[in-house]
């Protein structure tokens, strides 16, 4: 829920620039652009009564709008600094008045009031106050502190940064936090930095009570979130009920309290309630970079290099059989034996020669459109055609694939004619011979010479073995996967490569050993290369001998696959361990599931990237209604994503306890002693940051250099 608690709506002091004027057609316009649900208007040393009821009644039905000004306090050591104060919006007449009351006399431009004027003036209205804290004109700690004892009420002063630190009402290290968009310029409105509230409220009041951490309010915010009934299990034989949030929740405590087994456990949990569940575990970021490059999800399709399987040609070439010439012998005995029998003489036939017979390779091509046309008629009864077409349209087309399977039947009647017609006639021939032979003891005439059909048997299998090679023949296809972003690197990219065996390849590639498959291509181009040799049976032989031995029948094991980690102009890029970590969360981060479970995140990466990158990522899920579960030692992750509910983990004198709570009530509860409670804000101190010592002492030091 985005707020606003810093707007300006006109200019009201020299310097403001007329840029800060604003017109309730436009305000409403940037208001939604901007998706703000909650906004003051906080001009300088000046409220506008007309206008605010104006603005406020311009948006009534998308954002809640505020009273507020924003003052030129006067600080006890004689410093200046800005002080913004809202009121209740259920009493804006009476703040109104005040105002009007305060300045009465005063010039705007140059009038200083101090913390105990201005208190003692507005704080009937029942008010917040955000002085500038981290952002100049700041206030000193002297009036910080003043302020608060004056007020009575620590919950009551918010201070705004300049920067994007951990905002909402939330205590973060002792100090409320927000930063409002301090407006100078209204077409640029949307280009503002806003508070993001992380329990949406309905009212000004919830609001202070939920910056009171008042624990029924948090509670019944929280569980306007859909939530979990789970079993956490930090070891198998124990179990302990918890409830996880669809935003972000928080695994943290001493290293070897189980954090990882809870994690783990709850994974299993919300698989086995029907979610859809990602995990990604720092430690073994290695094995799963390495799961990530296995071809296991890429299918060996030949069709990704536009090649054949070619079953037919290796069922050809292992079932080829050499045929012979006849023998000069035969033509000898037909040569000494033709006048023994002058009744045989006169039967022209049995000196006929054979007919030239027609080649299969024609049928099996109609034959194979025979198939695919049957399963086409079969697929296009399950269509309903109505909704495409119309009568006429749907007519046309039925007899168009009626049409087909006439002509494809007739044409493959034609072939198996042709076919047949020209084997029945060498048949007959054939056998009237035999006959003639047996009963005239004499041999007739060859019916051919054998070197046609040896001529035909060779050249067919020179087709059959240059088809195989144009299917083998290096093709190479690639696929790029989005992987992540590298600073000062670009995108990088899972590549998938589909590539037939070449010299480039590699064993890994195959699905059966390279060294095989190089034989196999090599015998194909020497079967190429000696197609009219004597040497070719002996080759084939040295073929089908592999082929049998490796069991390969087709083109298939040729293809190899493999994936590479590429940059986006295609060059191969090896990540370091930190990267891997990198690349390998952006890319569990992208998916779309119910729950994403994240083990050590922060191992291997920079404190600045965790911050930076990976905490907006998990909560811009959390704002899609996603469950995160992160079991984690970083305090970024662990505070900054005002996790919905922190699971606590402690071992101390032997035994193991489990708390539960939130940053909103800076509770944790012991789950099994409710009179066990311990601050939530003081336990992320001392286990996340080294305790309170070490962080104000970081604090320092980054201030003392931020000049």
């Amino acid at each position: 829920m985005r707020i606003d608690l810093h707007c300006h709506t006109k200019s009201t002091k020299q310097g403001d620039g007329d840029c800060r004027n604003v017109t309730s057609e436009v305000f409403k316009e940037k208001i939604i652009n901007s998706d703000v649900r909650i906004l003051a208007i906080t001009n300088h040393n000046l409220f506008d009564l007309e206008q605010f009821n104006e603005l406020k009644e311009s948006v009534k039905d998308f954002c809640q709008v505020w009273p507020g000004i924003e003052i030129d306090a006067q600080g006890s050591n004689g410093n200046k600094f800005h002080l913004i104060v809202v009121a209740n919006p259920s009493n804006v007449e009476m703040f109104s008045s005040k105002i009007e009351q305060m300045y009465q006399g005063k010039n705007i431009e140059n009038c200083l009031l101090s913390i105990e004027e201005i208190h003692h003036n507005l704080n009937e209205c029942d008010i917040i106050y955000i002085p500038h804290l981290h952002k100049k004109p700041g206030i000193s700690t002297d009036d910080h502190e003043k302020l608060v004892s004056l007020i009575g009420d620590s919950s009551r002063v918010f201070g705004e940064t300049a920067d994007n630190r951990s905002l909402g009402v939330f205590a973060n290290h002792d100090y409320n936090v927000i930063i409002g968009s301090d407006v100078k310029d209204w077409q640029n409105y949307e280009d503002s930095t806003f508070a993001e509230l992380k329990l949406p409220v309905d009212s000004f009041s919830q609001f202070c009570l939920l910056s009171k951490r008042d624990e029924a309010v948090v509670n019944t915010l929280l569980n306007q979130k859909q939530s979990y009934e789970v079993t956490g299990k930090p070891h198998r034989s124990v179990s302990i009920p918890l409830k996880i949030f669809n935003d972000v929740n928080i695994i943290f405590g001493q290293k070897g309290t189980g954090k990882s087994e809870i994690l783990n456990s709850l994974y299993i949990d919300l698989l086995s309630q029907g979610l859809s569940c990602s995990k990604y575990t720092g430690s073994e970021k290695d094995d799963e970079f390495k799961a990530l490059l296995r071809t296991t999800d890429m299918d060996r399709d030949l069709t990704k290099v536009e090649a054949e399987d070619c079953r037919n040609e290796f069922s050809i070439l292992q079932n080829w059989i050499e045929t012979s010439p006849t023998s000069f012998s035969s033509y000898l005995g037909w040569y000494k034996t033709k006048d023994h029998n002058k009744n045989k003489s006169k039967m022209k036939i049995t000196e006929a020669t054979s007919i030239n017979e027609t080649d299969p390779a024609q049928y099996g091509e109609h034959s194979s459109d025979f198939k695919h046309i049957k399963s086409l008629l079969k697929a296009y009864e399950k269509i309903n055609l109505d909704l495409y077409f119309s009568n006429e349209e749907r007519s046309e087309l039925e007899n168009l694939l009626s049409e087909l399977a006439i002509r494809n039947k007739k044409m493959l009647s034609n072939d198996l004619i042709d076919i047949y017609s020209s084997k029945l006639t060498n048949y007959s021939i054939n056998t009237i011979k035999r006959i003639a032979d047996k009963n005239s003891n004499s041999i007739s005439k060859p019916s051919n010479t054998g070197f046609y059909e040896l001529a035909q048997n060779r050249i067919r299998l020179s087709q059959t073995v240059k088809n195989i090679l144009k299917n083998i023949e290096s093709k190479d296809q690639c696929t790029k996967d989005l992987l992540g972003e590298l600073e000062n690197k670009g995108k990088i990219y899972v590549q998938k490569r589909y590539r037939m065996l070449c010299n480039e390849s590699r064993s890994p590639e195959f699905s059966v050993n390279i060294t095989p498959l190089k034989q196999i291509k090599e015998l194909l181009q020497k079967i190429s290369d000696n197609i009219f040799c004597e040497e070719l049976p002996g080759i084939i032989d040295e073929f089908n001998s592999i082929c049998d031995e490796q069991k390969i029948d087709s083109v298939k094991p040729f293809l190899g696959l493999s994936k590479q980690i590429v940059t986006e102009d295609d060059n191969e890029y090896s990540p370091s361990n930190g990267e891997k970590g990198i690349l390998l969360l952006q890319n569990l981060l992208r998916e779309d599931v119910d729950a994403y479970f994240l083990d050590e995140p922060e191992l291997g990466m920079g404190n600045s990237y965790i911050d930076s990158i990976i905490r907006p990522q998990i909560c811009g899920l959390a704002k899609r209604h996603k469950a995160v579960i992160v079991a984690t030692h970083n305090a970024n992750i662990a505070v900054r994503s005002l996790p919905y509910v922190s699971i606590f983990r402690t071992h101390e004198n032997g035994e193991y306890r489990t708390y539960t709570g939130n940053p909103f009530n800076d509770k944790l509860s012991n789950i099994e002693d409710a009179a066990d409670v311990r601050s939530w804000t003081s336990e992320s101190l001392h286990t996340l940051e080294g305790g309170r010592e070490a962080f104000y002492e970081r604090k320092v030091i980054y201030e003392s250099n931020s000049n």
